[in-house]
């Protein structure tokens, strides 16, 4: 499958099953969403749930990531991004790809919060990648 079948899949896929599964936006991020994916690269999909999920196997997404990885026939790295770190979570709101936005207002507002908590974080980020 490739990448634009990869992206049509996702998109069609969680936009149907957004209301059942709580969801209110999800991104494409990593190689695939770049372009730059190998035959053996997997597929990364963060998702933002309407309401944070208990972190519990089927909170963290692991049944969802199955579905996807059944659906594509390509390993899926789902991450739940109302419990991501920031430093992951920019990243994919910088290179990744909106495939859902069911509720836009939760979308803004976490990407803001996310971006705002980034900011904060960014010198101290360096300064550990300097020191590393």
């Amino acid at each position: 499958m490739d990448m634009a079948a990869i992206e049509a899949s996702l998109r069609d896929f969680l936009s149907r099953s957004a209301e059942r599964e709580g969801i209110a936006a999800a991104y494409l991020f990593g190689s695939v969403a770049r372009g730059t994916a190998g035959p053996k690269s997997d597929v990364d999909v963060g998702i933002l749930y309407e309401k944070d999920p208990p972190l519990t196997l089927e909170g963290l997404g692991l049944r969802l990531e199955g579905d996807l990885e059944s659906l594509l026939g390509k390993p899926v790295q789902l991450v739940v991004l109302n419990h991501a770190p920031v430093d992951l979570t920019i990243r994919v709101l910088r290179d990744g790809k909106l495939l859902v936005d069911r509720d836009r207002t939760k979308r803004v507002r976490f990407e803001v919060k996310t971006r705002f908590e980034f900011f904060d974080l960014e010198p101290y980020l360096k300064l550990y990648r300097r020191m590393g």
